[in-house]
């Protein structure tokens, strides 16, 4: 009767043991009156050495035998038994209505549902009876499965990811996972890596989806494309059908008849990849919806994976070879070739003929529309959807005048050519590719051709500046935007576009004296700086993060760094050396070079580049030459000797390589270009281009290909196509 009075007060997680979080079985209550299932206690004994109880934490003296020995709480027994019972025979119906029953008195022996409780509480002799709330599987909040059940729905803080069991700051010392030494881990840090495997998998399948897409925009376009080209044969056909006698409009009808085959062809192969796509698509938009119910709850571990399988089998099919290999290489644009001898073949191909381009063509965005020098030889791009170099490009290149120039078309595999060309006139030249007998897409090329020399000149650099305009330009560098930097031995640091127009002044906020600049990748900056005998690391406002050599430089000039090693190289004029310095710490590395005039030695070097190999170029101003040594610090050879001709230099400034590995000088009055091992190509610049002692260089542009320099005795920037 107890028990049955008890069921008023009964919270069914109250039947559920605080250790194995289970509806408890045998339960043993300890001397504090909480009570566990037996199993569960000696578990825990053998686990600690001894017991404590989880809840309130008293220590107990307790053998095996003892825990045989202490109470069990008759009270849960009944409990459990009647719980029991009542579960086991809970009917489909409420017992006055035919709504599913959510309550049971235990007195009254009916089952009622929600509605007939209400009037079951309404009469007086029936309002004290107790009652049991069945189990349910009612929807309860959003955050329900983030409860405890064991402690009054405290929020879940502790997720086994061995066993896969959750509990609260509560019984957490009682999660056998910590006694088996699980991997125990927050709540919150459970969700969030669930979430992120969760959302590893929707960015997985929005990156087949994106891809998918893409491909189906692709068809779609090809098949308007198609359909344009196709109405323009169709249209061509008849205006040279109703110039022709009835025997001729009977073969235009085999011509007709001929491009709907082509048509039904391409239809039916658009339909099927669309219809394949169709299908992924679908099975993509399933998982991720499946997924998106499935956020901030890790129990769903195992639908997550197999969710991630699915995903990962269609990435497999989607980005592998067999994707591309699925959908056929052969994309194909009719055209229609009319007859020019109607004459001879009126019995045979009449008014023309339809043929088609094996394979899709096209020239590469950039290179539709380029800009070069006179006598520079440049590349374009040509993309086929065809893997095979089964159909030939030919190319020739033609301006106005009808002067025509040799091409070189190379197949560079995985459905890729390059054609090769060079203008030797100024002016605006096309390059016509053809693929068979027609155009292919982005043909013709157009290109314009610019002459040699001197373009700009940017005017006195005083006149824009404000700190220490008695310090002439020293240096030049290519901002990320396309503009020129400009240096002249104080905190202002001018910006130009290429046409030489002024676009602003940037003014460093600490108190220097900017000699020379280079652009690091990642947007930093490093200056040599006159003020403060030292290199410096900026980032894009100019803003100091870490300085060099502050008491070892003495007069940095040039200087430049390699991205693979980390390695900065300022070139010292009055230390006759080059600095190494690491660029992450700072840290001295050694120096390259001593005072002296043989091989290997440097009189007041002024500038350092770097070739691919890592190999350093340097300016050795007072020696009247550039030298070359290795990558390990060691002497090569001598590149560029002392001279007053042109391929030699005398006081070498500036130097710098270009895109082709060229080498650019700038020396006491004249623009070289040599090669990278030295040999001379021309002079850049001409002897009335009003060079005075020109400094720093950068290559700005290499189509068409462009050089600033710092004109330092005119205190001007002058710009050079070359």
């Amino acid at each position: 009767m107890y028990a049955v009075k008890a069921l008023q007060f009964l919270d069914k997680e109250d039947l559920k043991c605080a250790i194995c979080l289970e509806r408890m079985t045998e339960p043993k209550t300890l001397k504090c009156l909480h009570s566990y299932c037996c199993h569960c206690l000696e578990t825990l004994m053998q686990t600690q050495g001894k017991l404590s109880c989880p809840k309130c934490g008293q220590h107990y003296q307790l053998t095996k035998g003892d825990l045989k020995k202490l109470t069990s709480n008759e009270m849960i027994n009944h409990l459990l038994e009647y719980v029991k019972k009542t579960e086991s025979e809970k009917p489909a119906q409420c017992s006055n209505c035919d709504n599913q029953p959510k309550y049971n008195c235990p007195e009254c022996l009916l089952y009622l549902c929600a509605e007939c409780i209400k009037q079951h509480k309404l009469i007086p002799a029936l309002k004290d009876h107790p009652l049991y709330t069945l189990d349910e599987n009612e929807e309860g909040s959003k955050d329900e499965h983030n409860k405890c059940p064991t402690h009054c729905n405290k929020e879940l803080e502790f997720y086994c990811s061995t066993c896969k069991k959750s509990a609260c700051d509560d019984c957490k010392h009682v999660l056998r996972c910590y006694q088996n030494k699980h991997n125990v881990i927050p709540m919150i840090t459970a969700i969030d890596d669930f979430n992120h495997n969760a959302n590893e998998v929707i960015n997985t399948a929005q990156g087949i989806k994106n891809k998918l897409q893409g491909t189906l925009d692709s068809i779609t376009n090809d098949r308007a494309d198609f359909e344009y080209h196709l109405k323009l044969c169709r249209t061509a056909i008849e205006v040279k059908e109703k110039t022709l006698i009835k025997k001729i409009q009977e073969k235009s009808k085999i011509l007709i008849s001929d491009l709907e085959n082509i048509y039904k062809e391409k239809k039916d192969d658009i339909d099927s990849q669309v219809k394949n796509i169709d299908t992924k698509l679908t099975k993509v938009n399933n998982v991720m919806a499946s997924i998106s119910t499935m956020m901030n709850r890790p129990q769903e571990t195992e639908t997550l994976e197999s969710h991630k399988t699915t995903i990962n089998t269609v990435r497999d099919e989607i980005l592998g070879t067999d994707f591309d290999k699925s959908f056929p290489k052969k994309n194909i644009t009719p055209t229609f070739i009319p007859s020019t001898h109607l004459d001879e073949v009126m019995n045979t191909e009449c008014i023309g003929k339809i043929t088609t381009v094996d394979g899709m063509y096209k020239v590469d965005q950039d290179d539709e529309a380029i800009t070069v020098t006179k006598g520079q030889t440049f590349v374009v791009t040509v993309s086929s959807l065809s893997e095979s170099d089964a159909s030939k490009l030919s190319a020739t290149l033609s301006n106005p005048s009808y002067e025509e120039s040799a091409t070189d078309v190379k197949y560079q595999g995985n459905g890729e050519y390059k054609i090769t060309g060079r203008c030797n006139v100024e002016g605006d030249w096309q390059m016509k590719i053809i693929a068979g007998e027609v155009h292919i897409k982005g043909s013709p090329v157009n290109i314009k051709v610019e002459s040699l020399g001197l373009v700009h000149t940017i005017g006195n650099i005083s006149d824009y500046k404000e700190h220490r305009k008695e310090n002439n330009v020293s240096g030049v560098v290519l901002d990320t935007d396309g503009c020129i930097l400009v240096s002249s031995g104080s905190k202002d640091i001018l910006k130009f576009n290429q046409s030489g127009s002024f676009v602003s002044k940037i003014q460093v906020p600490q108190d220097v004296e900017v000699h020379s600049m280079h652009l690091m990748g990642d947007g930093h900056m490093v200056y040599s700086d006159y003020l403060g005998k030292c290199v410096v690391m900026c980032d894009d406002k100019f803003k100091e993060i870490i300085s060099f050599g502050k008491g070892i430089l003495k007069y940095p000039e040039g200087l430049t760094v390699n991205k693979k090693t980390g390695v900065l190289y300022v070139a010292d004029s009055e230390a006759h050396c080059v600095f190494k310095f690491n660029v992450d710490d700072g840290r001295l590395l050694g120096k390259i070079g001593s005072e002296g005039s043989e091989v290997g030695q440097m009189n007041q070097p002024v500038d350092v580049t770097l070739t691919k190999e890592g190999h350093m170029i340097i300016a050795d101003f007072a020696n009247n030459r550039i030298q070359m040594f290795d990558a390990h610090d060691k002497f090569m050879r001598i590149l560029v000797g002392c001279g007053k001709e042109d391929g030699k230099v005398r006081g070498p400034c500036g130097v710098t390589m270009d895109m082709d590995e060229n080498i650019i000088v700038s020396s006491n009055h004249k623009l070289q270009l040599f090669d990278k091992n030295g040999v001379f190509i021309k002079r850049i610049d001409h002897e009335d281009d009003g060079l005075s002692t020109p400094g720093g260089i950068t290559v700005i542009s290499n189509r068409p290909r462009r050089v600033a320099v710092a004109n330092h005795e005119a205190n001007n920037v002058k710009i050079f196509n070359y």
